[in-house]
């Protein structure tokens, strides 16, 4: 095993003597929106709000990750996404704010800009909401193993120009205990800063 690791690390360390122009590290920044599909209790609060004619709902998310290059082509990353659900109507309210740490790979495995991702997420949500009969509650989802999956297209490799954004979507599976699933899907625009 010690070997293997040791392999590594030489490999990565000295892949920048192969790659001409590549920039070996790197953060990408970015606003997102989706959907969220929620499992478990949490429909409950969301139900009464969204059965009101004329609610109102903002679903909005940043993403940011630390990236590692040894080649061109891969991207390895560490970062976080969050996305944020807040659903009104007067007085009643049911807002979700659900986060993730990923980490994961990102391939380029065609010139042009198309990249495709998967990654580990470690994530919870918390959960605030006032409907009919419930009052104030604040309730936190527990912490789960889920994974992130994705696709974009990065306008900046194809036009090699800095400060073009990238556009791509993800789905993102989280559990959240006793058999309670979170499926989120999300589209963001982000940049390589």
């Amino acid at each position: 095993m010690k070997k293997i690791i040791i392999t590594a690390v030489l490999l990565a360390a000295l892949s920048p003597l192969f790659g001409e122009g590549t920039k070996q590290f790197g953060f990408d920044a970015g606003l997102s929106s989706g959907y969220p599909l929620y499992g478990g209790s949490v429909n409950d609060s969301v139900t009464p709000v969204t059965g009101i004619n004329g609610f109102k709902r903002i679903i909005i998310g940043l993403n940011g990750d630390f990236f590692y290059s040894p080649v061109e082509q891969i991207h390895l990353f560490a970062g976080a996404d969050t996305l944020a659900d807040f659903l009104w109507d007067g007085g009643w309210y049911s807002y979700h704010f659900d986060y993730a740490f990923l980490f994961g790979v990102k391939v380029y495995p065609f010139p042009g800009g198309f990249a495709a991702s998967v990654a580990y997420a470690l994530g919870s949500r918390n959960d605030y909401y006032n409907t009919t009969g419930s009052g104030n509650v604040t309730s936190y989802a527990k912490w789960g193993n889920g994974f992130r999956i994705g696709a974009e297209f990065d306008f900046s490799k194809m036009l090699n120009q800095k400060y073009i954004p990238a556009l791509g979507f993800y789905y993102r599976f989280m559990p959240r205990g006793n058999d309670v699933y979170d499926n989120i899907f999300a589209a963001y625009v982000s940049f390589e800063l």
